[in-house]
């Protein structure tokens, strides 16, 4: 998997690999499955609404065959689609260690995004869930930011489980400034 080939520092540990929500992945698959199965509905249902038109009967007549070819291209693209969703959801990535956190972005087939810091780098954690659906699966956007003269932003949409996962890596961030010997630990909050 991606994950183990993230090189661990010694006595460094995973406490958590978290990716996109399963809502996320099943509305893109659902939606493709859906573009797939609709020239093949409405040709059903014109057919059967409007069984006197020529237009159809040619369609399924004389130029069934290329009918067919330009259906079965349609779902080509369609699975296509399917499998740039699947790759995109299972490669994002968030991998939280006890020292560091480590984001991969997934950006098409070819194009991987990955960026880490350091728990005592962390400046503020932000947490963002909108709408009825989210709310009531329980996700939503994360964002960190660190501190130093980049003042870098690390942002996923869609994490699951939003405030447990913060909570964590606020409690690690804790735990490793006061290992390293930091003057102030995080509040609960995600604020120094």
């Amino acid at each position: 998997m991606l994950f183990e080939r993230i090189k661990l520092e010694d006595d460094e540990q995973i406490m958590r690999i978290v990716r996109k929500h399963w809502w996320i992945i099943f509305t893109r698959v659902s939606s493709a499955l859906l573009a797939t199965a609709a020239p093949l509905f409405l040709l059903l249902v014109g057919a059967r609404m409007f069984p006197d038109i020529p237009v159809l009967e040619t369609v399924f007549g004389t130029y069934l065959g290329e009918t067919l070819f330009c259906y079965l291209g349609w779902v080509l693209l369609n699975w296509m689609a399917i499998a740039n969703f699947w790759t995109d959801h299972y490669l994002d990535l968030w991998a939280v260690t006890n020292r560091r956190i480590v984001a991969i972005d997934q950006r098409g087939f070819f194009n991987r995004f990955l960026s880490s810091f350091r728990l005592e780098r962390l400046q503020d954690m932000n947490i963002e869930v909108n709408g009825i659906i989210p709310t009531l699966l329980n996700f939503g956007s994360i964002e960190a930011q660190t501190a130093g003269g980049s003042n870098e932003e690390f942002m996923t949409d869609n994490m699951p489980d939003p405030r447990g996962l913060k909570a964590l890596i606020i409690r690690q961030a804790d735990e490793r400034q006061q290992a390293v010997g930091g003057i102030r630990a995080l509040k609960t909050d995600g604020t120094l």
